[in-house]
């Protein structure tokens, strides 16, 4: 199974690249529509809702009326901390019983609209950002929605900027161009990366480490630091801190494209074998690992501290 995170600011088309993922044959967790079902009438999840911002939340149906609980919380860093804290518990136990329902083969693609706000990224083996600029997405938002200009940048702005989001994307996707333009580059992006790296994490196998020297990549540092991040949360307490080390760690210098990483661990290469290759890190032999993405080698070293 290849777990990748999709997300994207609000307009921004995320539900098309979704939309075709799961044409593909991903299985697509959508925590939006989670979101939904969690407070649908009659749950507790909107009882609570209620309890926390009122009656006026509520529609003539006593339906939850998302336009108004979007103006309280939008503007409201503390009303928007205080939603979270009621949908995010509700939400994380609907997502774990479709994961668990997903078949072992599967590509699971977690459509998650705050990933880079709530900091989630390390916890996929993929991030793909979908992204149009600020003016696209207002135009959108008054086209499919009916907001109103200023409401739609508000919100835009409530969220994390293109730059957070550039530093959290392992596959940027610019949504300008035509619907099928879009469509293609996703499938693209599944025959091409997403197939072959579900079936290598399936099978164990890594990415042969180049040898060849490229012109230097500046983006290889944030490439790292991702990368570090998951073998941090793989391994759990017992990873002490990840390095970059190696070529592509100095700034500016032609070097072969493999990013070097040397985990200092309290624990043995084996004991962090499940948890690293579960995340797209198979064991390559006594102390190293390596990448089950066929886009971006790596050579993980283990060390005690």
């Amino acid at each position: 199974m290849l777990r990748v995170g999709l997300t994207g600011g609000i307009g921004a088309g995320k539900s098309t690249v979704a939309s075709e993922l799961a044409a593909l044959g991903a299985v697509v967790v959508d925590s939006d529509k989670i979101a939904r079902e969690v407070v649908e009438p009659g749950t507790e999840g909107l009882a609570a809702v209620v309890e926390a911002f009122g009656e006026e939340v509520l529609d003539a149906d006593g339906a939850l009326d998302r336009p108004a609980l979007g103006k309280i919380v939008f503007a409201d860093d503390e009303a928007r901390q205080r939603l979270n804290g009621i949908l995010h518990p509700r939400i994380g136990r609907r997502t774990g019983e479709l994961v668990a329902a997903a078949p072992d083969y599967a590509v699971l693609v977690h459509d998650v609209p705050l990933l880079v706000e709530n900091g989630m990224g390390a916890a996929f083996a993929l991030v793909v950002v979908v992204d149009a600029p600020e003016d696209v997405r207002v135009e959108r938002l008054e086209r499919t929605r009916g907001m109103a200009e200023d409401d739609a940048r508000s919100r835009i702005r409530a969220q994390a900027t293109t730059e957070a989001r550039r530093a959290a994307a392992d596959v940027w996707i610019d949504n300008v161009g035509s619907e099928e333009d879009v469509r293609a580059g996703v499938r693209s992006l599944w025959s091409e990366r997403l197939v072959p790296f579900e079936a290598a994490v399936r099978a164990g196998t890594a990415t042969p480490w180049p040898g060849e020297p490229v012109p230097a990549d500046p983006t290889w540092p944030d490439q790292a630091r991702r990368l570090a991040a998951r073998l941090v949360l793989a391994g759990h307490d017992r990873v002490d801190r990840v390095e970059h080390v190696g070529p592509t760690a100095s700034p500016g210098e032609a070097a072969p494209d493999v990013i070097d990483l040397v985990v200092l661990a309290s624990a043995d290469p084996a004991e962090l074998a499940e948890g690293f290759g579960g995340i797209g890190f198979p064991a390559v032999d006594d102390d190293r690992f390596g990448s089950a993405d066929p886009a971006r080698p790596v050579r993980v070293t283990v060390q005690r501290p």
